[in-house]
């Protein structure tokens, strides 16, 4: 071999060699994680965003994956995307449509690699069961109504535990009711629609009847207080002109011991000042013969 095709088989072969490891080149975003594999052994576990290298194919591998991003996983009774209503069975065996959705990240992309074959279906699966054993203690009053609330913190507790237990790296973040209703067939959707309204009706009226009753309460209260605090004010008031008069009496009385008669005649001239005011008084003078005319013509 000459030495012209001796370089030129040299440079082909590290033009070669550098394509190849080119192509262990990856990049990660801002919102995602990867792990790297080496003969099929985790390598690199949660690689952070930005330029890494890994031995390529057939040494190696990368998964990239999405890992802030909340994702949304379906819960119903039928296929994902059927075209029938998602029926499940109550415990007074009614039944109802009812469609959850689960919202969730994956937390280590490394355990949701390894540790299910499908962490997703698992998902689906463990929301399914929950549901389904929730639903079915339950009766269609209080499935529909009063325990939406504990079925929603049932779901997200049960599954996340499912979820933990199986190592499958994936976060719960909450579970919405995307339907959750009496069947259409037959009116009864709209019979129950009826019969809720007739509920709220009678709260309401419930809910007046007793605001009534406590701004009456409150009314009667006050009206009260208000005359308790009169007759009140009246006795103390009463009292103590009483005491003044009995004070006044028994200096009169005092009084009376040392000088009789002047006490006597100073209560009649009193008395007179109190009575004359509200008197008609009138003055005739005498005749010429010294006779009086009693007839007075006002």
């Amino acid at each position: 071999m000459s030495g012209r095709t001796r370089y030129w088989t040299l440079l082909s072969g590290a033009v070669l060699l550098a394509g190849y490891l080119a192509l262990g080149v990856y990049n990660v975003e801002s919102d995602e994680s990867a792990v790297a594999y080496v003969l099929g052994r985790a390598v690199g576990r949660d690689v952070l965003p930005g330029i890494h290298w890994n031995p390529p194919w057939p040494w190696g591998r990368v998964a990239v994956a999405r890992t802030a991003t909340n994702f949304i996983m379906p819960v119903e009774h039928s296929d994902p995307g059927g075209t029938e209503e998602s029926l499940w069975l109550l415990g007074d065996t009614n039944v109802i449509v009812g469609r959850l959705g689960i919202q969730y990240s994956i937390r280590s992309l490394t355990r949701f690699e390894v540790s299910h074959e499908d962490p997703r279906e698992l998902l689906r699966r463990a929301g399914r069961r929950i549901v389904t054993r929730f639903l079915a203690g339950e009766n269609v009053d209080a499935a529909l109504t009063s325990r939406r609330s504990d079925l929603l913190t049932a779901v997200q507790r049960q599954v996340q535990s499912i979820l933990d237990d199986h190592g499958a790296g994936i976060e719960i973040q909450s579970v919405n009711i995307q339907a959750l209703a009496p069947p259409e067939q037959g009116g009864v959707r709209q019979a129950f629609q009826e019969v809720q309204s007739a509920l709220a009706d009678r709260e309401r009226v419930v809910d007046e009847a007793r605001a009534d009753r406590a701004q009456i309460l409150a009314e009667a209260e006050g009206e009260a207080e208000h005359r308790v605090a009169q007759a009140q004010a009246a006795r103390h008031r009463r009292v103590e002109i009483a005491k003044g008069e009995g004070e006044r009496f028994r200096r009169l009385a005092l009084e009376h011991r040392r000088t009789p008669k002047l006490t006597e005649e100073r209560l009649y001239l009193e008395a007179l000042e109190e009575i004359l005011p509200h008197m008609d008084t009138y003055v005739v003078q005498s005749g010429p013969d010294g006779k009086v005319n009693l007839r007075v013509v006002r």
